[in-house]
């Protein structure tokens, strides 16, 4: 399949200029998701990013005021891709209940590689977002970046999963809430199956692992919403 022109939409309060602009700019999101895989984003800084991308600090500086702008960037950016694909695959689904479960499906399997530009490593994004993005939402200043339109992508997503809960049950009433927790579990399972095992039921650790997440959560969806 051939890579499909999608524009991501960002908030410009997150970045200084914007890396997809340019080939530079481009770099620095390509070796970010790589670098912060290899070390974690506890160790990341901008001098160890300039040194993988064969360039400089200041260069890095251009575009980011500081590393944890350029994490709330990658997160942002994950998740408006992957509004993207939900949208594109339930786009045919006319039964809200499975269009629900595909919905979860496709968050469960991350990104499609076939889509995603040649800069984007989709699986290393994904884990990235995987052990990372609740340090973009769980900070002192949240209220402030909230204001700022730090999380209007992870909430347009919300939004969509939410109005799809209300399809299948109309009096459902805490239809976001649900929508968000259906979110987060399609990632905490993951990092819960490889580090902390105890904290969910599924255990294998292996291709089977996003099956059986799946599986998990349609169990959920059914025992919530049995209509």
């Amino acid at each position: 399949m051939p890579q499909i022109n999608i524009t991501i939409d960002i908030n410009e309060s997150i970045y200084l200029r914007d890396p997809l602009e340019t080939n530079l700019g481009k770099k620095i999101i390509e070796h970010a998701i790589v670098l912060i895989g290899e070390i974690g984003f506890e160790e990341l800084n901008f001098k160890k990013l300039a040194q993988s991308m064969e360039s400089t600090e200041a260069s890095v500086y251009r575009y980011f005021e500081n590393k944890y702008k350029l994490l709330a960037y990658l997160v942002a950016w994950y998740w408006d891709f992957m509004h993207f694909m939900v949208l594109i695959d339930i786009r045919n689904v006319k039964d809200s209940k499975l269009k629900l479960l595909q919905a979860i499906t496709t968050l469960v399997n991350s990104l499609d590689s076939a889509m995603t530009p040649s800069y984007i490593d989709q699986g290393k994004l994904h884990l990235v977002v995987v052990e990372n993005a609740t340090k973009v939402y769980h900070t002192k200043n949240v209220d402030a970046l909230n204001k700022e339109g730090y999380y209007v992508n992870y909430k347009k997503i919300v939004k969509t999963l939410s109005e799809i809960i209300l399809e299948v049950d109309n009096d459902f009433e805490y239809p976001i809430a649900l929508a968000t927790n259906l979110i987060e579990q399609s990632l905490n399972n993951e990092y819960y199956i490889e580090h902390l095992p105890s904290l969910t039921d599924v255990t294998e650790s292996n291709m089977n692992a996003r099956l059986e997440t799946i599986k998990m959560i349609e169990y959920m969806i059914g025992r919530v919403l049995p209509k």
